[in-house]
C-alpha cells in the first residue's frame, strides 16, 4: 500500500497542501488564500472557519484525485495565533494573530522587572505578538483558549492537543518545565483545564473516519519558523534567514538562549533542541510598498539590484513599527542624506539596502547567540534573480536556496520524523569585492536602539 503525506502549512495570508509520496517527491499541491481578514490599526483577524473549511476541502480534493487510501497529514502553522472558545466547543470571535497589536496597551502598565521576568519565565518576547499580553486585556471568564493549530488538530481528530514547539511561543509555556506556566495563567484568570494538552511534534491520532473517503493519520507537527529551519536538515551550522512580507533569522540549538538586551526568541522544539531567533516586522513588505509609492514593480527592483546604483541616501525601514531589533511598536521609516543629486534608481537602491541592513543587523545579533558559517534563506525573495546575490554580499554569507517550492513543507515533513532529507539547492557564494561594511556603520548610525 502505497502513503502518501499531506503537509499542511497555514500561515497568516494563505494554506498551502504540498502531497509527498513514499519516497518525500511533490506529486501534488492545493493552495487558497485568506479571504476574510479583519485588519485596522491594531486588529488583524481571520475566520478559523474559513481556514477549516479550505482545508477539509483540499484535503478531499488531493485524496479524490490522487486516488489515495492510506494518508499522513502534517500540520504546521503560524506562531502566536488566540482563539477563545465556548464550553460547547463553538468559537468566541475571530481567531487573533501575532499581528494584531491589542496587548500593547497591556505591557505599557507593568514593571520592567514583571516584564524581564516573564521573558525569562517563557522565552517569548514582551511585544504585543506574544499571546500572554492580547490575553491580559482579551480573556473572558470560563472561555478556554484555543489556537490555529490545536483547534485544527480537533477538527481533524477530536483530541484538544497543542505541540510543545506551539505552546512554546504562546508566552504560556514555562521554558525550564514545559508545562504551561503557574504565574501566567494566574495573572490572566486560567485554568490548566482552559488549555489544550500538551504534546510532542510527533504527537499522531487517526482522522475521524466522517471527514475523509480514506485511511487518514494527523500528526500534530510544528511552527512554521522550526519547519523554515528544518528545510535544511541536510546540513551542518546553518541559520536560516526567511524573508516574506516580513523576515526573521533564526538558528536551532541545544540550549535555551536568552538575551533580555536583543530579546531574542527560544521556543522548545523537543529534548536539547530549541529554535533561538529574531522577528522583524518589515522584510519584503518594504518592497510592496515602495512599489506603491514609487509606482515601480518587483522586475524593477531586482534590476536595480543587480545595477547597484551609486547612493549616499540612508533608508531606515520601520514602515510597520518594528519587533527585533529595536522592539519598538511606534518606530517609523525614515530616508536620510537625500541630495538635489538623488536619483528616482539610487533612492529606490537606498530602500532596498535599508531593508537588508536591517536584515544585516538582525543575523549579526545572532551570531552572538549561536555559531553557523552559512545561512539558508526561504520565502518569496528567492524568487527574484539578483537579491540572493546582494543579500550574500551585505549578509557576507554563502546562502543555500531550496529549489523546491514551498519548501518548508518538507521542512515540517523533516521536524516530525528527525530525518535527513537530501535536497538540491541554488548556492549563492558572497563576493569579496562587494563590500557594503562602510555603508551598513553609516545605517547603523542612523538607527535608534
Amino acid at each position: 500500500m502505497n502513503k502518501f503525506i499531506a503537509s499542511i502549512d497555514v500561515g497568516t495570508t494563505n494554506i498551502k497542501i504540498n502531497l509527498f509520496n513514499a519516497t518525500y517527491e511533490v506529486i501534488d499541491t492545493v493552495k487558497a488564500p485568506h479571504l476574510t481578514i479583519y485588519k485596522t490599526d491594531s486588529l488583524f483577524e481571520l475566520d478559523l472557519e474559513e481556514i477549516w473549511v479550505n482545508i477539509r476541502a483540499g484535503l478531499k480534493d488531493l485524496i479524490s484525485r490522487n486516488a489515495i487510501s492510506n494518508l499522513e497529514i502534517i500540520l504546521t502553522t503560524a506562531m502566536h495565533s488566540v482563539q477563545l472558545i465556548n464550553q460547547d466547543d463553538t468559537l468566541f470571535g475571530a481567531l487573533v494573530t501575532w499581528a494584531d497589536t491589542r496587548g500593547a496597551e497591556m505591557i505599557k502598565q507593568l514593571s520592567p522587572e514583571i516584564l524581564l521576568e516573564q521573558y525569562y519565565r517563557t522565552g517569548t518576547p514582551i511585544h504585543s505578538m506574544n499571546p500572554y499580553y492580547k490575553l491580559l486585556s482579551m480573556y473572558q471568564k470560563d472561555k478556554r483558549v484555543g489556537s490555529l493549530k490545536d483547534i485544527l488538530f480537533h477538527r481533524l481528530t477530536g483530541e484538544w492537543v497543542l505541540d510543545v514547539s506551539n505552546a512554546s511561543s504562546s508566552g504560556l509555556l514555562n521554558l525550564a518545565e514545559l508545562t504551561w506556566d503557574d504565574r501566567s495563567l494566574s495573572e490572566i484568570g486560567l485554568g490548566v483545564n482552559h488549555l489544550p494538552r500538551i504534546e510532542a511534534v510527533d504527537y499522531n491520532r487517526p482522522a475521524l473516519p466522517s471527514l475523509f473517503d480514506a485511511e487518514v493519520t494527523v500528526t500534530i507537527g510544528t511552527s512554521d519558523g522550526i519547519s523554515s529551519n528544518y528545510v535544511f536538515s541536510d546540513l551542518d551550522e546553518l541559520a536560516v534567514l526567511s524573508i516574506g512580507t516580513s523576515h526573521a533569522a533564526r538558528v536551532i540549538h541545544s540550549e535555551a538562549q536568552l538575551n533580555d538586551q536583543y530579546q531574542n526568541f527560544a521556543y522548545n522544539i523537543r529534548e536539547n533542541k530549541y529554535l533561538l531567533g529574531l522577528p522583524s516586522n518589515n522584510g519584503a513588505d518594504v518592497l510592496s510598498w515602495t512599489n506603491k509609492v514609487f509606482n515601480s514593480s518587483f522586475e524593477e527592483l531586482d534590476a536595480i539590484a543587480a545595477k547597484r546604483p551609486h547612493t549616499e541616501s540612508i533608508f531606515v525601514p520601520y514602515l510597520n513599527g518594528e519587533r527585533a531589533p529595536t522592539w519598538d511598536e511606534a518606530a517609523t521609516g525614515n530616508l536620510l542624506a537625500l541630495t538635489r543629486t538623488s536619483s528616482r534608481e539610487s533612492v529606490l537602491f537606498s530602500i532596498i539596502l535599508g531593508m537588508l541592513f536591517n536584515i544585516k543587523h538582525n543575523v549579526s545579533i545572532l551570531e552572538e547567540l549561536a555559531d553557523f558559517n552559512a545561512i539558508g534563506l526561504v520565502g518569496g525573495i528567492t524568487k527574484l534573480e539578483a537579491f540572493p546575490q546582494l543579500i550574500a554580499d551585505i549578509l557576507g554569507y554563502k546562502l543555500y536556496i531550496p529549489l523546491i517550492e514551498n519548501a518548508e513543507t518538507m521542512g515540517s515533513i523533516a521536524a516530525v520524523k528527525e530525518i535527513e532529507l537530501l535536497r538540491e539547492y541554488r548556492i549563492v557564494e558572497p563576493q569579496s569585492d562587494k563590500d557594503y561594511d562602510a555603508m551598513f556603520k553609516k545605517y547603523m548610525e542612523n538607527v535608534l536602539i
